[in-house]
């Protein structure tokens, strides 16, 4: 998607194991911005293939910034990452520091796995390659979708029915990626760029302790929203898209 390609891009990652669709209600959300706004799979996901190299996000991180360079002309973007898109774009601040104007972190961590999660990634890993995708779609689904009442079967229906296009190999690619990322906290600390964090009130996965932890890290207050859980710019697009729009703002107005 590309707007009036004269500001500061934004690009968004996105969590695991769902394609970039998932941006698509807060891309409708959105106020008309000056800059291109790009998104992208996530190796083994959606229409991105596999590549030879080991599972890395470092690997993604590198190609996230070639791309964004190529495709915009910029040499610095916004980067707004959900879960595993935020475990992203905190490696594109590690290892290109120049390219970040700007971050927003949503339902993700700076720490790394502890060892019982580490181990949970990879034993799922090692069952699900070679297979045609995830065991159990639905299950996965209900723990990415924090709305409740009468809205949640959609959402969670949505969810289950984009988690079930992935192929078992890429599945099992994201989590080992996943499961060797170090601790970045330190390198939130080093960033001096506009940022925000937000987290879903029902998300069980990243959860507001994380969140604290990376605001604190980055100097600034993290959002807590309502009623959502860890897609929260999925299951509530509107807030996010503030919380998005006035980012860009701050990364405009600094450049």
């Amino acid at each position: 998607m590309s707007l009036v390609p004269d500001g500061t891009p934004l690009v968004l990652l996105n969590a695991f194991p769902v394609d970039r669709s998932q941006w698509d209600p807060l891309l409708e959300a959105l106020p008309d911005l000056p800059g291109d706004i790009i998104t992208f799979d996530v190796p083994g996901i959606g229409d991105m293939p596999l590549p030879d190299d080991e599972p890395s996000l470092e690997l993604i991180a590198d190609a996230a910034v070639l791309a964004m360079r190529e495709v915009t002309g910029h040499d610095s973007a916004v980067w707004v990452g959900c879960s595993m898109g935020g475990y992203i774009a905190m490696a594109v601040a590690e290892r290109h520091p120049e390219a970040v104007a700007g971050l927003g972190l949503l339902g993700t961590k700076a720490a790394a796995d502890t060892d019982e999660a580490r181990e949970a990634r990879l034993a799922l890993a090692d069952s699900v390659e070679g297979a045609a995708g995830h065991p159990d779609p639905r299950a996965a689904a209900e723990g990415l979708v924090g709305t409740r009442g009468e809205a949640r079967e959609a959402l969670v229906a949505a969810v289950a029915a984009n988690i079930a296009r992935h192929g078992g190999d890429g599945i099992a690619w994201g989590q080992r990626a996943m499961a060797a990322r170090p601790d970045r906290t330190e390198v939130l600390a080093a960033l001096d760029v506009p940022a925000f964090v937000a987290v879903g009130e029902h998300d069980a996965i990243a959860g507001e302790a994380a969140a604290h932890e990376m605001a604190a890290a980055l100097g600034v207050e993290a959002t807590v929203l309502p009623g959502v859980g860890h897609l929260c710019a999925f299951e509530e697009p509107g807030p996010v898209s503030a919380l998005v729009a006035a980012l860009i703002g701050s990364a405009d107005g600094d450049s």
